[in-house]
């Protein structure tokens, strides 16, 4: 029987807390428990280049009960700078076969203790980091995120012999029925191994790691990924308030006319200045992370992007912006339009007022 010698499940929730994390504060505030992240496969390369890379830090370990079974619980954190705190639920696991591994799973899943402990852990850092928590607002975006992650397998196997030999699917799905021949299909489509016996499988909600050399950098991008996603879940919203805003003051202020000139000026600034901050948001979360030597590592990361649906997100807000660029053009021709009637009917009572002047 195959059995899972080494291994861990590893629950990831991110919230968006903030509009900024002072990075170098979190360092200070933590000191020896934080450092920066680092992803470098190669030795003496960058595989993958963070503009500012985020903050890990250690957190509480605890003890999880379920079903009389006792299980530690390592707990880390993550900060970024874009306003996302990360807590991650390691749960080490050692000596199962792949049955009990998804029986595990299925519990971790469904555990409510489990979910309180994030919530708890990610309240307590805020309250940790303090004022490096630039504009704090906890908003109700949260993304969650599950790796099966696999280090070494009793006897050792190539991941062809591995998934040859045993069916994924049901960990993956959380499905208790065996899944049908073209869903099993699917569900590994999205399949990469650099050497024979490592692995990765990306769904919608979770990956399997097979990775012997114990590295967690695959996780750790899968992990941004994922934020990058919840950040422009959160702006696709704010930009959709800030339009409704925009559209509301328009309509509040009625048609715009020579006396209205000074309240749509003020308008149309407060639009421009809208439009320059998110676009400003979103090119830093689009450009926080390169990729710049590893094809490997590349093709994983732009995989997740895709299968998160992140360009769609960004379409989206791109789409939005757009209309109010198109509002700010509109505002501003209406404006200069109503500029240039002022300036007619300036110079017409001007000529009526030299008229009457030298009447008299």
């Amino acid at each position: 029987m195959i059995r899972i010698k080494s291994g861990k499940i590893l629950i990831y929730r991110l919230c968006d807390v903030a509009h900024e994390i002072n990075l170098p504060g979190v360092e200070e505030r933590l000191h020896a428990e934080a450092r920066r992240l680092k992803i470098e496969r190669k030795p003496f390369s960058k595989a993958l280049e963070f503009a500012n890379p985020p903050v890990v830090f250690q957190l509480k370990s605890i003890e999880w009960e379920s079903g009389g079974r006792r299980f530690p619980v390592n707990i880390h954190g993550k900060a970024y700078d874009f306003g996302v705190l990360s807590i991650i639920l390691e749960i080490p696991l050692q000596n199962v076969s792949l049955s009990e591994f998804e029986e595990t799973a299925a519990i971790v899943s469904k555990s409510e203790t489990l979910k309180e402990e994030s919530r708890t852990h990610l309240n307590q850092t805020i309250s940790a980091l303090g004022s490096s928590i630039v504009g704090y607002n906890l908003s109700r975006f949260e993304e969650d995120y599950t790796v099966f992650f696999v280090e070494t397998l009793e006897p050792a196997l190539s991941a062809v012999d591995f998934l040859r030999h045993c069916d994924v699917s049901r960990l993956m799905s959380g499905e208790q029925k065996i899944l049908s021949g073209r869903m099993k299909e699917d569900l590994l489509q999205h399949r990469y191994s650099y050497f024979e016996d490592d692995l990765v499988i990306l769904n919608w909600d979770n990956a399997l790691m097979i990775e012997p050399s114990g590295s967690m950098e695959i996780a750790d991008i899968l992990e941004f990924a994922n934020a990058q996603l919840l950040e422009l879940r959160y702006y696709d919203d704010v930009v959709d308030r800030e339009l409704g805003s925009i559209h509301r003051d328009i309509s509040e202020k009625g048609a715009l006319s020579i006396w209205k000139i000074k309240k749509y000026e003020r308008l149309a600034a407060e639009v421009m200045k809208t439009i320059a901050e998110l676009m400003g948001i979103t090119e830093k979360i689009d450009s926080a992370l390169k990729v710049t030597e590893d094809v490997y590592y590349a093709k994983i990361y732009l995989a997740a992007l895709r299968l998160f649906r992140v360009k769609d997100w960004e379409g989206s807000i791109k789409k939005k912006l757009d209309i109010a660029s198109n509002t700010y053009d509109m505002l501003y021709r209406e404006i200069a339009n109503k500029r240039t009637e002022l300036l007619e009917l300036v110079i017409v009572l001007l000529i009526i007022l030299e008229i009457v002047i030298f009447i008299k």
